[in-house]
């Protein structure tokens, strides 16, 4: 009888590297390290902003943009369902800026300034305001650019400032576009020693009222070529600059200044 030799399976299990042990140990312990210190630097209390510095503003209370500033500059992380918020002067503040404007909208610019190791400086440049805009019973300060500055305040003398009054809605109405005209016809009529009193927008056309009659532009056309259609009416005829028995020149029409008089 033969015996049938089994044949016994030898496994060799392989020896870890040392190596393979090494790198692991070094990568637990550099993790360590880097979130160590960063949140030392996010949350140790010497690198709290808590000395905010303001400048630049005349208008706007420098307590008001202090309280706005604190409020927006904080960041909060969630780290295992609990809420933790920093003020570190390590962080970005970029987004900051914009909040701090959307908050503010009487502010044009922000520039921000790091104090090491727990300041900062905020330089304001203030948005200056270039005329009253009236429209559906609310008054507001608007600049060059027709941003938005803020509301009228009661009793407040705006005489200074260029009157606007739209007096339709317009969903493509552009501000910007709107005073752009306006100065070009400003600026077009400064030497006519024509007194305007105001402007009024309508869908189609702009409406500028002076002392003595008003003058009607059409927005869909070039207001330059408009107004030296007016410059060249006003310098040859001296009675209509002077507003005699002048109703309005309306001038949407070609080439054409059309003088409607007096009834």
């Amino acid at each position: 009888m033969t015996k049938k030799r089994q044949k016994k399976r030898i496994i060799r299990r392989r020896k870890k590297s040392i190596f393979s042990n090494l790198f692991f140990s070094v990568s637990l312990f550099s993790s360590i390290i880097i979130l160590s210190a960063l949140g030392f630097l996010l949350f140790s209390p010497r690198f709290q902003i808590d000395n905010l510095v303001v400048s630049g503003n005349n208008n706007i209370s420098t307590e008001e943009i202090e309280r706005i500033a604190n409020e927006k500059i904080k960041t909060s992380f969630s780290i295992m369902g609990m809420d933790i918020i920093t003020e570190s002067i390590f962080l970005s503040f970029d987004g900051k800026i914009n909040q701090i404007k959307e908050a503010m909208p009487e502010i044009e610019k922000i520039s921000i300034k790091k104090n090491f190791p727990n300041g900062i400086s905020l330089e304001v440049v203030e948005k200056k305001p270039f005329a009253l805009w009236d429209y559906n019973n609310e008054r507001f300060l608007v600049d060059k650019n027709g941003s938005f500055i803020r509301y009228e305040q009661e009793d407040e003398d705006m005489s200074n400032l260029i009157q606007i009054k739209q007096e339709e809605e317009s969903a493509d109405l552009d501000k910007k576009e709107i005073i752009n005209n306006i100065i070009i016809i400003s600026e077009g009529l400064s030497k006519e020693e024509i007194n305007i009193s105001s402007y009024v927008i309508f869908d189609d056309k702009l409406r500028v009222n002076t002392t003595n009659f008003f003058i009607l532009f059409d927005l869909r056309q070039d207001i330059s070529w408009q107004v030296e259609k007016l410059k060249a009416v006003l310098e040859n005829d001296d009675q209509v600059r002077e507003g005699i028995n002048v109703k309005y020149i309306d001038l949407r029409f070609d080439n054409q200044a059309i003088i409607q008089k007096k009834e």
